[in-house]
């Protein structure tokens, strides 16, 4: 059974991106353009790991996965793993979204290897 990935970002060029070298990895993968439309997605379905963007309009990656998580324990379940990503997020943006216990918070433009490698990892360690 493959791993499933969600992706959650408001660039169109990402989710297309992601999309296609995670599955083309063999990895069954859901996309959101908006924190909102994830979770609905979190109610549904089941996900071994989490990419996110931070920044985006209306609701956060941040306030996202918090939520999630609210949504999730609600069900006696735990939060996949996740991966922050931004291009830019301030430093109080960034310090709560560490405090969500990422596997890996990661710069855009992103490196295609780096992120291979951090999925497999993350999806090995859980």
């Amino acid at each position: 059974m493959s791993k499933k990935i969600l992706v959650i970002d408001d660039e169109d060029l990402i989710i297309i991106s992601f999309h296609k070298l995670l599955t083309k990895s063999g990895y069954e993968v859901s996309v959101a353009n908006t924190g909102l439309a994830a979770l609905e997605m979190a109610e549904n379905k089941k996900f071994d790991l989490i990419i996110s963007d931070i920044r985006m309009p209306w609701v956060n990656g941040v306030e996202t996965i918090k939520e999630f998580k609210h949504i999730l324990e609600a069900k006696n379940k735990l939060l996949p793993a996740i991966i922050f990503i931004t291009g830019y997020a301030d430093q109080e943006l960034e310090e709560a979204a560490k405090e969500l216990s990422p596997i890996a918070y990661m710069s855009k433009p992103i490196d295609i290897q780096e992120l291979l490698m951090t999925v497999k990892k993350a999806l090995t360690d859980n």
